[in-house]
């Protein structure tokens, strides 16, 4: 099979996978939240601040690299393999000793036995980092996909026994150990690689240079994406935080099931194509066309139904989350095309460059949040889309710079997408101010309406691109 048959193979089956996991993730998530309480996700949420960094250091970002890198041996992968293990066990027993200093940190007793716990992902993470990383090298997306389901799944169904048999916050943590745990254990099965016993620090030094730049990028990202959820953890407690997180989930949704797809499988594949300038530029201005041509009407659509969603699914314990809802669904719009700049990056490796502006971008966000939380948790909310809008353009100029893409080019290209999502949006909005309809009969007629205004007007601008997306989906 040729690369581009294995590019549309891997996107078919990422597609499917971000659909169906997130379908799952919805549907355990409803439910889970109606059992437990916002409090619950929030005292999860601030050991996963942590957790979820630390977790970035397994590999010193020299799994990126393998997939990166165009000739990769058994040396490589097996060297890779062992110093992951090491780090592992390091970072695990680091956050054992430190679980008394972060409960301190947020004077919650109770973080210390969970943190002690739930950290045991990180070495059964090490076991299993290089494998996944060989599906995605050969684009074998159909395997890791059936992984992710089974994984998920079983995940999602223990997170709920236990919840609903009242075991709380424990039901949170043993989902993500079961998780873990199935995961390793597949990945091991799919790959069929096994590590020799071997190490060589000449093929660690051959990946340090993209590897580390990768880790030092991914590192700033990660705290430009979670200072908000620390500040609030450390300012305003876990209630707040497991509100604003849920919401943040929920405004991730697009970005994970589209912005992600396009991500995990365009990677690999540009990286082989990383010397053809012009054919990538080709190739991502048609990438960001159909991501904005679905995450965009999404976005702004959650966004102006965001009360009737919340309490229909959620309940009115969830009732704080409506407005932060509805703000952060309006970022995502933005964040589903200026995520693409980490592909942009990678793919050329030009990760160098990618953690300057993350470094930039980061100090501007981190200012932003400091200020914001002063207002609480809508303050946090208006702090980002702020700063987002204000580092749109030079952030993204830079990236789109490195495939010789111009403002102009993109606005060019999405021009009919912006045209029809701003039409719906005015429409609902007065709808939203006319309309005195109940919450059910009022989210089902919002969508229907707002559907077909979009797609209306994407009709008589865009025919074109609809014509050839639905070539496309003819697998």
């Amino acid at each position: 099979m040729n690369l581009k048959s294995k590019v549309k193979q891997g996107l078919k089956w990422t597609f499917v996978d971000q659909v169906l996991s997130q379908i799952i993730f919805l549907i355990f998530g409803i439910f889970l939240a109606r059992i437990l309480t916002p409090s619950m996700f929030g005292i999860v949420g601030m050991i996963t601040i942590f957790s979820n960094f630390a977790i970035l250091f397994i590999d010193l970002g020299f799994s990126a690299a393998l997939i990166q890198k165009k000739e990769v041996t058994q040396a490589h992968y097996s060297s890779v393999f062992w110093l992951n293990l090491v780090i592992g066990f390091l970072m695990y027993l680091l956050f054992y000793i430190s679980a008394p200093l972060i409960s301190k940190f947020y004077n919650q007793p109770e973080l210390i036995i969970l943190i002690r716990i739930i950290c045991l992902s990180f070495i059964i993470a090490s076991f299993s980092s290089v494998q996944a990383n060989i599906l995605i090298k050969e684009l074998q997306f159909k395997k890791k996909v059936i992984i992710n389901w089974i994984a998920m799944l079983i995940g999602y169904v223990v997170a709920f026994i236990l919840a609903y048999k009242g075991y709380g916050v424990w039901a949170l943590v043993i989902m993500t150990l079961t998780t873990a745990i199935l995961n390793t254990l597949l990945y091991w099965i799919a790959s069929k690689w096994f590590p020799l016993f071997f190490f060589e620090w000449n093929k660690i030094k051959e990946l340090s240079n993209y590897g580390l730049n990768f880790l030092g990028d991914t590192s700033v990202n990660y705290w430009s994406r979670n200072f908000d959820n620390f500040i609030i953890a450390k300012v305003l407690g876990s209630t707040d935080l497991g509100i604003y997180s849920r919401a943040y989930s929920l405004m991730l949704l697009p970005l994970r099931n589209i912005t992600t797809i396009v991500t995990k499988v365009m990677f690999p594949a540009f990286s082989q194509k990383q010397d053809d300038i012009e054919l990538l530029k080709k190739y991502y201005l048609n990438i960001i066309q159909y991501i904005a041509l679905i995450t965009f009407p999404l976005m702004i659509g959650l966004s102006l139904v965001s009360m009737e969603f919340v309490l229909l699914f959620f309940g009115n314990k969830w009732s704080a989350m409506i407005p932060i809802l509805s703000i952060l669904s309006g970022l995502g719009a933005i964040q589903s095309i200026v995520s693409l700049n980490g592909l942009i990056y990678n793919s050329l490796g030009k990760v160098n460059i990618a953690f300057k502006v993350s470094i930039f971008s980061n100090i501007v966000l981190i200012i932003a949040f400091t200020i914001g939380v002063n207002y609480g948790i809508i303050g946090v909310s208006y702090s980002y889309l702020i700063a987002s809008a204000l580092l749109f353009i030079p952030i993204y100029k830079m990236a789109i710079k490195q495939l010789n893409v111009t403002l102009k080019e993109v606005f060019f290209v999405l021009k009919g997408v912006i045209i029809a999502t701003s039409i719906m949006a005015i429409i609902l909005f007065l709808f939203n101010s006319f309309s005195n309809l109940s919450l059910l009969i009022g989210f089902v007629v919002k969508i229907a309406i707002g559907f077909i205004v979009y797609f209306s007007v994407l009709v008589l601008l865009e025919r074109k691109l609809l014509i050839n997306l639905k070539k496309k989906l003819n697998f």
